[in-house]
């Protein structure tokens, strides 16, 4: 009996620990660097109304540490993000020199790079990101 309950109990903490995980962000994926220190986001990419939007964030969703957003243009290439946004705890930012490359760009999903200078909407330095990635499966919100 004592090896059931511990058979049982094994294979209990196998499928709890190996089961999935939510797939509400589409698998969406978003890092890069902010003068030089990396940060992960997690990631929703979705579409609304024919365009396609990246919104990523730190910490909870309700109560983001920081925050990023952009749409992706039609099509796939060179300078294919627009509105490109960047939220801290202590200032918003815009890009001033800013280039990315969308290799794709579909209604089911969407893969990139992104790099560029910031500039805060009020007091401060500017900011460099470098080695920005985004990746995942578009979801449809056009409801």
């Amino acid at each position: 009996m004592k090896k059931l309950f511990l058979f049982v109990s094994a294979i209990a903490l196998t499928v709890s620990l190996n089961s999935c995980s939510s797939d509400s962000d589409g698998g969406a994926r978003m890092s890069f660097k902010v003068d030089g220190i990396k940060k992960s986001f997690k990631t929703f990419i979705y579409s609304f109304g024919g365009t396609t939007s990246v919104y990523g964030y730190t910490g909870n969703v309700d109560n983001p540490t920081e925050e990023v957003e952009f749409d992706l243009t039609t099509g796939t290439g060179a300078d294919k993000i627009s509105n490109f946004s960047y939220y801290t705890a202590t200032n918003d930012y815009s890009p001033v020199l800013f280039s990315s490359n969308v290799t794709t760009n579909s209604a089911s999903s969407a893969k990139g790079t992104f790099s560029g200078t910031v500039e805060p909407f009020g007091s401060g330095a500017d900011l460099v990101i470098t080695d920005g990635t985004f990746s995942g499966k578009v979801v449809d919100d056009n409801n």
